[in-house]
């Protein structure tokens, strides 16, 4: 029992616990200030984008998963897709193959045509009648997508009407009427030849 602190155990002796004489308070008071302070600050809210703005459409610079990049070649306007290669042109049609799947060349097709109806088989994608976006106005084409196992052919066909002949200088409406077989009235002038 030679240190006097020995009653007070639980503070500790001499200058190792705490310093006696020293008034801690005002340091205690400010340090509680500082801390509630930094809690009556109001949570960030970060700014919601428009619903308009919040699609499942990705940006414009970034393809859709399974879409296909285009390429470098053109058939008829037609911009092909990367991975095939033109095997033939002609003034009426055309003709690209790649290994890509026939389902992801559709697709591609469908993005870049005008078309009122599309012919979907097992094997071949058809559109019948449709205009090239980007391509000639006044043409129509027929555009087959053909699976052929692990690749895919493209063909592209010119289905434009011809236009009709220009009418002929100098001749009569009932000299057109008799070319072609009927009288003015619309009868035919041979009855045997329609049997």
């Amino acid at each position: 029992d030679a240190c006097p602190c020995r009653a007070h155990r639980l503070v500790g002796c001499a200058r190792r616990v705490i310093a006696r004489g020293r008034d801690t308070r005002p340091l205690s008071a400010l340090l509680l200030l500082s801390l509630a302070g930094a809690c009556r600050t109001e949570p960030r809210q970060v700014p919601k984008k428009p619903a308009s703005a919040q699609s499942s459409k990705p940006p414009l610079d970034h393809l859709a998963a399974g879409e296909l990049p285009p390429g470098q070649s053109s058939l008829f306007g037609l911009v092909i897709p990367k991975g095939m290669t033109i095997q033939g042109q002609f003034s009426d049609s055309g003709l690209a193959f790649g290994a890509l799947r026939a389902e992801a060349v559709a697709n591609y097709v469908r993005e870049r045509v005008d078309v009122g109806q599309v012919e979907v088989g097992a094997a071949r994608t058809v559109f019948p009648a449709c205009r090239i976006k980007g391509g000639p106005e006044t043409r129509t084409f027929r555009i087959e997508v053909v699976s052929e196992g692990p690749a895919t052919r493209l063909i592209v066909q010119d289905v434009t009407p011809p236009p009709p002949p220009p009418p002929e200088v100098g001749v009569s409406d009932a000299e057109r009427w008799r070319r072609a077989g009927f009288s003015p009235d619309g009868k035919p002038l041979n009855m045997n030849a329609l049997k």
